[in-house]
């Protein structure tokens, strides 16, 4: 497995930046102006304390701070900061279908 460490701290495989690109190229002709926002979101408290999610949607190029704006593989992305922090040195990857987050 290929892993590449982005500069911001996360780190994702090939198969990841893969995902992204083919969603990215399969989706972008019906989200003109717009860019891939990759969030993630862990509970430390309440009922869900330790669980965690992530979610890829499309958002205006005109709302993303120019400094939060990123390249995974060769898929330009809008990385939130707190989403930053949440994933740094966790590993994103893509496999039967379905993103993984692991520790």
């Amino acid at each position: 497995m290929e892993m590449q460490r982005h500069p911001c701290g996360i780190i994702y495989t090939r198969q990841f930046a893969d995902f992204l690109r083919s969603k990215q190229q399969a989706e972008a002709e019906r989200h003109p102006g717009e860019l891939l926002s990759l969030e993630y979101t862990h509970c430390a408290e309440g009922e869900m304390a330790g669980s965690s999610w992530w979610n890829l949607e499309w958002i205006s190029l005109f709302s993303v701070p120019a400094d939060q704006k990123f390249e995974i593989g060769e898929t330009p992305v809008f990385i939130h900061k707190q989403t930053r922090r949440g994933l740094k040195n966790r590993l994103l990857h893509f496999v039967n279908g379905q993103v993984l987050v692991k520790n």
